[in-house]
């Protein structure tokens, strides 16, 4: 039979998850927005980022509780402490795709251009690294939360290429510079994205091995 601590334990778990899919699907809906020019769905996303903020606030009084009512040690200590960390990242993922939405918005109300193919590269890297956040965590695999960690150096490689790119072609046509500016935010967005996701998986280890792993990217 399971104690008041694991009970609520389970309902923190579930809250976690909850609000790592609702980050997710912001995450989604932002990507898809930009490379349909959807203004409506880039509206819904700003629009729903609100109800993240809300989770996160209700998931931090609620391990705050938690800690002060259980005083709990061990593993049960990591594992909220982790969770407290991990909201923080979880609700910037959220930001992120309000944000690429919000340069949706700017971009909807200009002629089109050509999108980079390296951006839908990279969006389909965040996009990937934040499914397998939410399967790291449900399963608390810390394997899967160092590859989601080693993978964020891809990332970043990425993000200066397409903004080396950006750069470039914005000195060729001068006319589109604007909007080439406007892709670079949307690239620094999903970088961020690929980070925040990075920063939940080191939280991952550290409620599974007790391992502090913020300094060993790229070691």
């Amino acid at each position: 039979m399971e104690t008041a601590l694991q009970q609520e334990l389970t309902t923190l778990r579930v809250n976690i998850l909850k609000m790592l899919h609702m980050a997710s699907e912001a995450v989604h809906k932002a990507t898809q927005a930009v490379f349909d020019n959807n203004a409506d769905l880039a509206r819904q996303v700003i629009d729903d980022d609100r109800h993240i903020n809300a989770l996160e606030c209700l998931i931090d009084s609620e391990s705050l509780r938690i800690l002060a009512l259980h005083q709990p040690v061990a593993k049960d200590l990591r594992f909220i402490v982790g969770c407290m960390r991990m909201i923080v990242n979880i609700e910037r993922l959220g930001d992120e795709g309000a944000n690429i939405a919000e340069r949706v918005l700017i971009l909807h109300e200009r002629q089109r251009m050509e999108i980079n193919p390296a951006l839908r590269q990279l969006s389909e890297m965040a996009l990937d690294l934040v499914r397998k956040t939410i399967t790291a965590f449900m399963e608390l695999d810390a394997e899967l939360a160092k590859e989601i960690f080693d993978r964020n150096i891809d990332a970043m490689n990425l993000n200066v290429r397409i903004f080396k790119d950006t750069t470039d072609y914005m000195i060729r046509e001068s006319r589109t510079v604007e909007r080439a500016v406007q892709y670079s935010f949307i690239a620094h967005s999903l970088k961020r994205i690929c980070d925040q996701s990075a920063n939940i998986a080191e939280s991952i280890i550290f409620i599974k091995e007790g391992e502090n792993y913020k300094h060993k990217c790229g070691q």
